[in-house]
């Protein structure tokens, strides 16, 4: 079989075991699906590309059969929550429902009948591979091994970073504002109920929803979990074709028009709007947060009790104001990567320096006042244990983890009846499941 060969099923074949191990199988649409995910719906690749992919899957069920054997569980729930998120994928993949059941000749009830099992596979796998790497804890001194086998010119660069932290006051949102915005919804829907006007000219003049307001408001079928809980809500508690009544959440007051409803997927509209901060409260805001940076320059408060006292900002009050990146969990930021009108700030600071008030726009759309302090610059340098120890911390213990499962699987592997079909025999593999190869 050439290395670049489509694989492909001849003649009649629907479906075909492709690989066994131990006691479980692997079947080729199993294989297909994973292409399926990896390739985002394009669904071609060749035969040795798609070994890697088969060596995945092989990789799960040897976790999945000693998962068994060691009597491990996973919950129902469990099960459902991954299988929601799994399907919303890949209906994601093909733009609708509709398409994606037309892909697989299958009602969308049936593909989740069939994917709970390989979810619920999935989970015991991941359980099994938490229990072999639990114990494999990186020490200081592998991590300084670690570091000591890079060589010294492919360490990576590594640009200007910083660490800052921030005190946010909010505007408070008057009784008498919160009050005229729902009454201005109820008539928008009363008006759009008795066909006075419709949901798409009403969404487009009056919703705050950038993501939908062009749309008439609507978006198209989503997983449940995807929206705020009492967006869901409304939507479930609303028949189809039905006008939910005005509600609020974080974002604001909505009401929403349910278009339809399939088991944990729905399609809705909406309209949103967002009560405002009157000016002049915004200001006292900016007064007050102003008085208390003089009042921390000067040493009569520190930042970190201020930030106890006066933030309204529940992510980071908590931990001293500090600022944490969501992507990698730390405190450190690519001055790259920060929003244009942070760095701006933080870029004419000093450690240690507390900025004025900064006005900033939050996700509901009103604007609150912040202060910045910066906590340290790290100027652009080449990776080193000393400014980068966490970094280096992660890539030991990752390595740890990878080599000790390797060993875990190739011993296991040599353990265990294992049978690969001759067409994917092309590798390349990283673990011994052809033998001789």
């Amino acid at each position: 079989m050439p290395a670049l060969a489509w694989a492909q099923p001849q003649g009649e074949v629907i479906d075909k075991i492709i690989a066994v191990v131990g006691d479980e199988i692997v079947l080729y649409s199993d294989l297909q699906n994973a292409v399926l995910e990896y390739t985002e719906g394009k669904g071609r690749m060749p035969v040795n590309q798609q070994c890697a992919l088969l060596e995945n899957l092989m990789f799960n069920k040897i976790l999945v059969h000693q998962a068994k054997l060691d009597s491990l569980e996973v919950s129902d729930t469990e099960v459902e929550e991954n299988l929601e998120r799994r399907l919303a994928r890949l209906v994601g993949y093909f733009g609708s429902v509709e398409e994606f059941e037309k892909y697989y000749n299958k009602t969308i009830i049936q593909l989740k009948d069939e994917f709970r099992s390989d979810i619920r596979e999935q989970l015991l796998a991941e359980k099994m591979q938490g229990k072999i790497s639990s114990s494999a804890t990186v020490t200081p001194a592998q991590i300084t091994e670690f570091y000591n086998l890079i060589p010294a010119d492919s360490l990576p660069l590594i640009g200007t970073q910083v660490q800052y932290s921030q005190i946010l006051m909010r505007g408070p949102i008057r009784e008498t504002e919160r009050q005229r915005v729902r009454h201005v919804l109820d008539s928008i829907r009363n008006d759009i109920m008795s066909g006075k006007t419709t949901m798409l000219l009403q969404a487009a003049r009056w919703s705050e929803d950038p993501g939908s307001r062009a749309k008439g408001g609507c978006y198209d079928l989503q997983s449940k979990g995807t929206f705020v809980p009492e967006y869901e809500a409304a939507v479930y508690n609303t028949p189809e074709g039905s006008y939910s009544p005005v509600f609020e959440s974080k974002f604001g007051f909505h009401f929403v028009k349910v278009v339809e409803k399939r088991g944990n997927f729905y399609e809705a509209c909406h309209i949103l709007m967002t009560p405002k901060v009157d000016p002049m409260d915004l200001d006292r805001r900016r007064v007050s947060l102003d008085s208390l940076r003089q009042k921390i320059n000067a040493g009569n408060i520190n930042f970190e009790q201020a930030v106890l006292q006066y933030s309204e900002d529940e992510n980071t009050k908590n931990q001293g104001g500090k600022v944490i990146d969501g992507s990698s969990l730390g405190n450190r930021f690519d001055v790259s990567s920060l929003p244009a009108e942070v760095n701006l700030v933080l870029d004419k600071m000093k450690p240690g320096d507390v900025s004025d008030p900064v006005l900033i726009e939050e996700m509901n759309g009103n604007y609150s006042y912040v202060i910045y302090r910066l906590d340290a610059r790290i100027e652009p340098h080449r990776a080193d244990l000393k400014n980068d120890y966490a970094m280096f911390q992660e890539m030991a213990g990752n390595k740890l983890r990878q080599d000790k499962l390797f060993k875990w699987a190739a011993k296991k592997i040599a353990q265990t009846y294992v049978s690969v079909d001759p067409m994917y025999h092309v590798g390349p593999y990283q673990l011994p499941w052809i033998k001789g190869n």
